[in-house]
């Protein structure tokens, strides 16, 4: 099943570290970033979940 763009329904793309983006910071704990057809980007990162 290939992962979809939440914005525009086209195939998401892993992006690789060296590609991430350079114009803005990559929030911290991101664990991969990854792009659709439309440039759309889509971070996951890690759950900050405090008790």
């Amino acid at each position: 099943m290939d992962a979809r763009c939440p914005s525009c329904g086209s195939t998401l793309v892993e992006l690789g570290e060296d590609q991430w983006p350079a114009e803005g910071p990559v929030p911290p704990g991101t664990l991969a970033v990854f792009q659709c057809e439309q440039n759309h980007r889509i971070t996951v990162g890690q759950t900050q979940v405090q008790a």
